[in-house]
């Protein structure tokens, strides 16, 4: 059965985060098998994907742990016309969200229109989690309007049940493995009219991410400096950084002092993500917390990196499955020592490092977009039901 389907979300899809990510492969999925797929977003001016519909402006704000876009009170009249032309058999909207703009959605859904919500957040820290309960507590009636609830792990429904009191079916992210598993690995990752290379000697270590303290960009550089304080790196050992934000130029400065080869490759476009990451030796991600999945980490095991490693954040042990092995402490003051002697492990110990790949790789089929969606598509059936009974 072809649904009409249409994904709501605050955010814009002029960038692709975690959950941009989330909804464009999911709804790439779902169009392949037939449905048609809309997209209700925030101010949004390149889309990735068609039936891509702005419902309002928006404005840049900090919540938890994050530089985010929230939306200004989006257009009435804008949001019926839009649910009148298209007459949707589901929306899905992806919580928490805001009473501005897909709040307002919701509620002037159609009465036979299903309701599905997906929860990706993590509470970082008491403001976050104070913060929303208080939305939950203003979303309230709009809350009621949802049919079917998803967590994208169990650290997310913990949150979706203390700030909204809704409890739901976990489902994880998803990841087009096809995508990343044809990915060769390169020494020249293309930035706009240039090129960065890198010698293609020796090990090499990827860090990608944004540069803000959660995720933990100086974890890995202390990593770095007591791996060569000690002498635990292979010879040729070099390091890459991908990403920006706030901490960049800082972690630049620093890099300067260390004797390893580091580079920073700025922001690196999504066609070249795969092919970074399968250059990897070792994928570090040393994220201290705020996370409710763990996304990049399944990427990296797409793309065929050698291992990746992650740090001990509730979302990336629940995405690793609690592989003690995948995992590293992200607090603590023995945490650098400990990182850099799992890097020295991955890069020297081969039988270890094989059996952990294999372990890894078997991570695959539970995250393939294919099977995330097979299990989504049941919700949808099962918020349609609801509806059809009332």
């Amino acid at each position: 059965m072809s649904l009409r389907i249409g994904f709501v979300f605050d955010d814009t899809l002029d960038v692709l985060d975690g959950v941009q990510q989330h909804i464009v492969t999911l709804g790439q999925e779902l169009a392949r098998r037939g449905h048609e797929v809309h997209y209700l977003v925030g101010e949004t001016h390149d889309s990735p994907v068609p039936n891509t519909h702005p419902m309002s402006r928006n404005v840049m704000v900090r919540f938890n742990g994050n530089r985010m876009r929230i939306p200004l009170p989006a257009n009435t009249r804008h949001i019926r016309e839009v649910l009148d032309e298209y007459d949707f058999d589901i929306l899905h909207v992806q919580a928490p969200y805001s009473p501005f703009m897909a709040a307002r959605v919701l509620d002037h859904a159609h009465q036979r229109t299903g309701v599905v919500a997906t929860y990706h957040i993590a509470s970082a820290d008491l403001a976050s989690r104070i913060g929303g309960r208080a939305l939950g507590l203003v979303n309230m009636h709009s809350h009621r309007r949802v049919d079917e609830v998803i967590a994208v792990s169990q650290i997310a429904a913990q949150y979706a049940e203390q700030t909204a009191h809704v409890r739901g079916v976990v489902i994880p992210n998803p990841v087009d493995v096809d995508r990343f598993a044809g990915a060769s690995p390169t020494h020249a990752i293309v930035q706009g009219d240039t090129a960065s290379a890198h010698s293609s000697e020796g090990p090499l270590a990827v860090f990608l991410g944004r540069f803000v303290p959660r995720k933990g960009a100086e974890l890995l550089l202390d990593a770095v400096e007591y791996g060569e304080e000690h002498d635990l790196f292979p010879r040729g050992f070099h390091v890459r950084f991908a990403g920006k934000g706030p901490l960049l130029d800082e972690c630049r400065e620093r890099a300067s002092h260390l004797h390893t080869p580091i580079e920073f490759l700025g922001f690196v476009e999504e066609e070249e993500k795969p092919k970074l990451l399968a250059s990897a030796d070792v994928a570090i991600f040393p994220a201290t917390g705020g996370e409710s999945f763990g996304i990049v980490l399944l990427e990296a095991i797409a793309s065929n990196a050698g291992v990746t490693l992650a740090g001990d954040n509730p979302g990336y042990r629940s995405t690793m499955l609690d592989d003690e092995d995948s995992l590293f402490p992200v607090s603590g003051t023995d945490r650098a020592r400990i990182l850099a002697e799992r890097i020295a492990r991955a890069l020297t110990d081969e039988p270890w490092a094989a059996d952990l790949h294999a372990r890894e790789a078997g991570l695959l089929d539970r995250y393939n977009v294919r099977t995330v969606t097979d299990q989504v598509e049941q919700v949808y059936g099962q918020a349609m039901a609801a509806r059809h009974a009332d």
